[in-house]
């Protein structure tokens, strides 16, 4: 199965590209991943998505988009987003992950003072989804199918090719989201603070006894808009979250076969034996032991 590398902030811990031409192209599966889903993250670097095949529910912050074949998503730097499968349906997809700075060359620029640093900096553009009914936002996604076309072929001047496109592919992203970009949602930037900071209490402490207390003094805000805000932007309550990462941090124990079941729900912050085994079939439709015998000749 394949598994995000991530920080306990979060944020993406693989590199995309390299230093010398920060880009990163790749096709995903998601039934690939864990419970055909991968964990809410966020990086530094922009990202475009093209659906190959299937469907998914694609979340970029407090925004779920039901995402089909042919169509695309802009993800900008620093959202926190993640995607799992829709109604069961398996789903198979581009992404580009690329340094903005192979947009604008080089710091305080014309081109990032003018183009990109009024998307990257802007409330009202966290994320947009491209329908390939619309003209122009079809002219983005053929850019980003053509994008991956240079890349498989591999030829000379790949990287330039590359960054001309990545050009061409902001200019139309720029000229779509004119509309939006005077737009301000200070109170939306506000909660996504408070998620990042919340999810980062909860994959720090997981394994103690979590609290609606403890986890609203991570905002420092009330109960009840703590509760509120979470709901509405995880589309689940905190304590649900809480389970499911907990069931998740405790598979690389059960297999390991270091541990018995008991010491694995304590080191994993469950109160006893049977509520882990219980929350642990919910989530991952087996118990702990037969999830350890079918992996165990893996």
């Amino acid at each position: 199965m394949k598994k995000l590398l991530l920080r306990k902030n979060l944020s993406e811990e693989s590199p995309h590209g390299d230093y010398g031409f920060p880009f990163f192209l790749s096709h995903e599966i998601l039934s690939e991943y864990e419970h055909a889903s991968f964990e809410v993250h966020w990086h530094p670097d922009l990202e475009f998505t093209v659906v190959l095949d299937g469907e998914m529910e694609y979340q970029a912050n407090d925004s779920v988009y039901h995402l089909t074949k042919g169509c695309g998503m802009f993800v900008n730097a620093n959202v926190l987003h993640t995607a799992k499968s829709y109604e069961g349906q398996d789903c198979s997809y581009l992404v580009i992950t690329f340094n903005p700075v192979l947009i604008f060359g080089h710091e305080n620029s014309t081109i990032e003072n003018a183009y990109v640093e009024p998307i990257i900096q802007s409330q009202s553009c966290s994320s947009f989804y491209l329908n390939p009914k619309c003209i122009p936002q079809n002219r983005i996604i053929r850019s980003i199918l053509e994008i991956n076309r240079i890349d498989k072929a591999s030829r000379v001047c790949r990287e330039l090719q590359i960054k001309t496109r990545l050009c061409e592919l902001w200019t139309l992203l720029y000229q779509e989201l004119q509309g939006v970009l005077s737009e301000k949602d200070m109170a939306g930037s506000k909660e996504i603070l408070y998620l990042k900071q919340t999810l980062n209490y909860i994959h720090s402490h997981f394994h103690e006894k979590l609290t609606l207390e403890k986890l609203a003094a991570s905002c420092n805000i009330s109960k009840s808009r703590y509760c509120h805000f979470f709901k509405k932007t995880m589309r689940q309550t905190p304590f649900e979250y809480l389970l499911k990462y907990r069931v998740q941090k405790s598979i690389p124990l059960l297999l390991s076969g270091a541990y018995n079941i008991t010491e694995i729900s304590e080191k994993v912050g469950f109160s006893g034996a049977s509520y882990y085994s219980e929350n642990f079939r919910k989530y991952m439709n087996c118990s702990p032991t037969q999830y350890r015998n079918m992996h165990a000749s893996q």
